[in-house]
């Protein structure tokens, strides 16, 4: 007769699903900063999307050339990269008008520092401005 061994599969699957709960992507709002110890001479990076940027637009994020997030309605992205130079770029999903356009900006990360973004659209120009965005709730 076969013994039934549920226990290490059970737990390998609640450490399995806590990690892939354990996302990038958080909810926007204050308290967005790393602290000096978490960051241990990294940079911190908060990516936002602004308020009314569209509700059917979503927010594509590629730190260096690799896909990292797609942010919707509330979101917000923050990571810890190493200090240096990269590139963020920022694209819409779904492409309006049928043109995928691509903002690209190059940052110099210092170590120890945060930097937050917040990503504007109008019709048909996508930009990435410096701060972040402070979240203060739906209005109802």
């Amino acid at each position: 007769m076969k013994k039934c061994r549920w226990t290490p599969k059970l737990i390998s699957f609640v450490l399995a699903t806590a990690s892939f709960s354990l996302a990038a992507t958080a909810i926007a709002g204050s308290g967005y900063d790393y602290s000096r110890s978490e960051l241990m001479g990294n940079s911190g990076l908060t990516i936002f999307r602004e308020a009314d940027y569209g509700n059917q637009n979503g927010l594509c994020v590629y730190l260096d050339g690799v896909a990292v997030t797609t942010l919707s309605r509330g979101e917000g992205y923050r990571a810890i990269v190493r200090p240096g130079r990269h590139i963020i770029t920022v694209s819409n999903t779904p492409s309006p008008y049928g043109r995928t356009k691509f903002t690209h900006r190059t940052i110099d990360l210092a170590a120890g520092q945060n930097y937050a973004f917040t990503a504007m659209w109008d019709v048909e120009t996508l930009t990435l401005e410096d701060g972040g965005y402070q979240y203060h709730g739906f209005d109802r």
